[in-house]
């Protein structure tokens, strides 16, 4: 029956720590969720017919902003797909836009909008297609193969010398910057949920403890039995429940993942959560006044955050943030975390930062054995103490 409630008590922790970080991790989300239109049905027309115009209408296809949707072969069929609701915004591509670039005349291609539509799908459509042709150009400015903007051949151009140098601008026009922003902005609260649940278990059964016990002065001078289980027990609900949470969020807000990644990450988010409370288990065996150890906490979490480089990349940090970064878990956590979720690759490539947690945890858990030893010396002395004292009164 015992442990019939234990394990409901886990359940039930697990579910409401869940449920309380998906709302928290939900907040984050919407400042980094896509606020902008995504598939805008756009219709081209392409009068010039050229390994220009089509390299022009691959890079239109290829942005996630975008699905065409209709061919037309004149600006009076746009403006009629417009009007009838089919299209919400069209491509004008004027004949002779190629032989006028290679004569280097300017060449005005032509984005009709629907004002009607939603505001957000106009702008978004204006400033994509106005970012995608920008690329292009300066692409072109800088002598790039017109066939090699789009990757169609193109025989009218004319040939390069067997060696030269070229220069390539790599334009991603399916980038989203919530990926990488929003496990950061998870790990803010991984860290204070990881630290405060196993120092909250621990200082209630000190609580407790003490009640019987009135020569407890600290944490680390409590039996095993109430001292191991909380920071087992903790660790199995924070890495479940910041695990359910994770991949709830990321699915709310369309972030794709596969279900090997979810094994992936699971292990990263474990062993994060294990550095974080080893410690905080240190802390809470040595240092009984809450005030101190929220200070810490702080002290420990906002740094963290900061020097993580989830804006700022470590490469780019001056060099005492940059060391200081490397002192805190967050900073691996992510940097084994991003390739993994982000770009899909194997947890082996990160085995590098998953060793740097497994040595927080190792140093802290050492610690904290080390801590818990000295408590056994102390009670002993104390015990020792009090058998004298109550002698020389039975003596008296």
């Amino acid at each position: 029956m015992k442990a019939l409630k234990l394990i409901a008590t886990i359940i039930l922790r697990i579910v409401l720590i869940s449920v309380a970080l998906v709302f928290f991790f939900s907040l984050s989300a919407e400042m980094y969720s896509k606020n902008s239109a995504t598939e805008i049905k756009i219709g081209i027309c392409d009068q010039d017919n050229t390994a220009l115009s089509r390299s022009i209408i691959h890079n239109i296809r290829a942005s996630q902003y975008f699905k065409i949707t209709e061919n037309a072969i004149s600006y009076q069929e746009i403006q009629k797909l417009i009007d009838e609701g089919k299209i919400d915004a069209g491509v004008v591509i004027p004949y002779g836009t190629y032989k006028d670039v290679i004569n280097k005349h300017s060449v005005n291609i032509l984005a009709v909008i629907n004002g009607t539509a939603n505001p957000s799908v106009s702008k978004t459509a204006l400033m994509m297609l106005n970012k995608i042709i920008m690329t292009m150009d300066n692409q072109l400015m800088m002598k790039v193969r017109v066939d090699d903007l789009g990757s169609i051949p193109n025989v009218r151009h004319a040939k390069t010398p067997p060696l030269m140098i070229s220069e390539r601008v790599f334009y991603n026009p399916s980038f989203s910057m919530e990926a990488p922003m929003l496990p950061a902005f998870m790990g803010l609260a991984m860290q204070i949920v990881s630290m405060l649940i196993v120092l909250f278990g621990i200082l209630a059964n000190f609580k407790m403890m003490r009640e019987k016990f009135k020569q407890l002065t600290a944490a680390r001078q409590m039996p095993i039995k109430a001292i191991i289980p909380p920071f087992i027990i903790s660790w199995i609900i924070v890495g479940t429940a910041i695990t359910t949470a994770f991949f709830t969020t990321m699915y709310l807000f369309g972030v794709p993942f596969t279900q090997h990644t979810i094994i992936e990450v699971a292990k990263i988010i474990f062993l994060f959560v294990l550095a974080m409370e080893s410690i905080s288990f240190f802390l809470v065996l040595n240092i009984k006044n809450g005030a101190i150890l929220a200070g810490i906490i702080t002290l420990i979490v906002m740094p963290a955050f900061m020097y993580s480089g989830f804006l700022v990349p470590p490469e780019q940090m001056p060099d005492l943030p940059n060391i200081i970064g490397n002192y805190f878990p967050l900073r691996h956590y992510l940097r084994a975390l991003y390739p993994v979720f982000n770009r899909h690759q194997d947890i082996t490539t990160v085995y590098y930062h998953l060793n740097q947690l497994w040595k927080f945890v190792g140093v802290f858990l050492g610690l904290s054995v080390l801590s818990i030893i000295i408590g056994r010396i102390e009670m002993k002395i104390k015990t020792k103490k009090i058998k004298e004292i109550s002698q020389d009164n039975t003596d008296n």
